[in-house]
C-alpha cells in the first residue's frame, strides 16, 4: 500500500504544515511504509490530485490522508469516489474538526503512527446534486454561521465551538428564515419558513454542535432535522441542548423540530438557496440528496471504533 498525505498548508490558522508535517515524516520513515506528500495549491487541487493518482497507479492500493479541515476532506472524498484502489483517511487540521467526533477516540486521528496502522471500513456518503459529501449539509441559520465563523476566526483569537457559538448568536439576531419545500421519499411534504435545516451522515457541525444526534456513518440513512422559524427567546432556551444533542428530548423542541431518517429528500426554494456542505458554500433552487451506503472506504486509526 502507498500512503499519500494530501496536506492543505492553509488549514486551521495556517500552521498545519508546521505542526503536522514533521510528525508525518517521522512516523512514515519509522514505519518504513511507501509514502508521498502533496501540498495543495488552491481550491480543487486536492480533488484533481487524488483522482490523477488513482488513475496513474491503477491496480495499486492507495490510502489518501486528508490533512486539513472539512474542505480538504470533502475534496479527497470526491477525488477518490468510485476508484476501487482508493481508501481515505483524515488527519484533522482545521478549526472545527467535526467528523472525528463520530468515533470512539477523536484524538487518535492526530496520532500518525496509529493512522498508518489503521484499517479501512465501508462508510456512507451523501450525494448532493452532482457532488458528494461525508458529514453534513446545512441551510439557513447554520449556513449564515459558516460565513460569519470564517470571518471571526480570521479576525479574532476565537476558534472551534467558541467561534461557532459567537457566530450563531450574531446571526440569529438577524432572525432570518428560509421559505422551503421539503419532500421526503414517502411523499410527505413540509413547507414553510425554517430557521435551519440540517441533513447529516455525521452528527456534528460547528466545532461540536450535535445537530442531528441520531446520525450514524454506516446505517444507510440520511438524518434530516427541520427547525421551523422560532423567536429569540425559544432559541436561547434551547441552544445549549442543541449543542449537546439532547434537544430532541425537550417538549418545547418537539413543537418546532421535525426529525426524519430516510434515504432521499428534495429541498426546493423559489430563489437560489445558499447551502453549506462540509464547509463549502454553494447555491441552488433545488437540492436533491440521497444516501449512498458504503460508497467509500474510510480508514480508522488503530484502536478506534464507531
Amino acid at each position: 500500500m502507498k500512503h499519500i498525505f494530501v496536506l492543505n498548508p492553509a488549514a486551521g490558522k495556517g500552521d498545519a504544515e508546521k505542526k503536522i508535517l514533521p510528525q508525518i515524516l517521522s512516523a512514515a520513515k519509522k514505519s518504513g511504509v511507501d509514502y508521498e506528500i502533496h501540498r495543495t495549491m488552491h481550491v480543487g487541487d486536492a480533488r484533481r490530485f487524488v483522482r490523477s493518482r488513482c488513475t496513474a497507479l491503477e491496480g495499486e492500493l492507495l490510502r489518501f490522508y486528508a490533512v486539513g479541515g472539512d474542505g480538504t476532506l470533502n475534496e479527497v472524498v470526491n477525488g477518490a469516489l468510485r476508484c476501487p484502489n482508493a481508501e481515505i483517511a483524515l488527519i484533522p487540521a482545521g478549526t472545527g474538526n467535526d467528523f472525528p467526533r463520530m468515533f470512539s477516540s477523536p484524538k487518535a486521528f492526530l496520532d500518525i503512527a496509529k493512522q498508518i496502522k489503521g484499517k479501512a471500513r465501508p462508510m456512507d456518503l451523501i450525494r448532493c446534486n452532482e457532488s458528494h459529501f461525508i458529514n453534513m449539509l446545512n441551510i439557513g441559520l447554520d449556513c449564515a454561521v459558516v460565513a460569519k465563523t470564517a470571518e471571526i476566526k480570521k479576525n479574532s483569537p476565537l476558534n472551534g465551538s467558541a467561534a461557532y457559538l459567537a457566530s450563531l448568536t450574531s446571526s440569529f439576531l438577524a432572525n432570518k428564515g428560509c421559505f422551503l419545500t421539503v419532500e421526503f421519499e414517502d411523499g410527505t411534504v413540509e413547507e414553510g419558513e425554517f430557521t435551519l435545516v440540517a441533513v447529516g451522515n455525521g452528527a456534528f457541525c460547528g466545532g461540536g454542535f450535535k445537530g442531528v444526534p441520531q446520525a450514524s456513518v454506516d446505517d444507510g440513512l440520511l438524518d434530516v432535522s427541520l427547525i421551523r422559524k422560532v423567536d429569540r427567546k425559544t432559541f436561547l432556551a434551547l441552544v445549549r441542548k442543541y449543542h449537546q444533542g439532547t434537544h430532541l428530548n425537550d417538549p418545547k423542541a418537539r413543537e418546532i423540530v421535525k426529525y426524519v431518517q430516510c434515504r432521499k429528500v428534495v429541498i426546493t426554494s423559489s430563489e437560489r438557496l445558499l447551502f453549506c456542505a462540509d464547509g463549502e458554500l454553494a447555491k441552488a433552487k433545488r437540492i436533491e440528496l440521497e444516501i449512498l451506503p458504503g460508497a467509500i472506504r474510510f480508514s480508522l486509526p488503530e484502536g478506534v471504533c464507531r
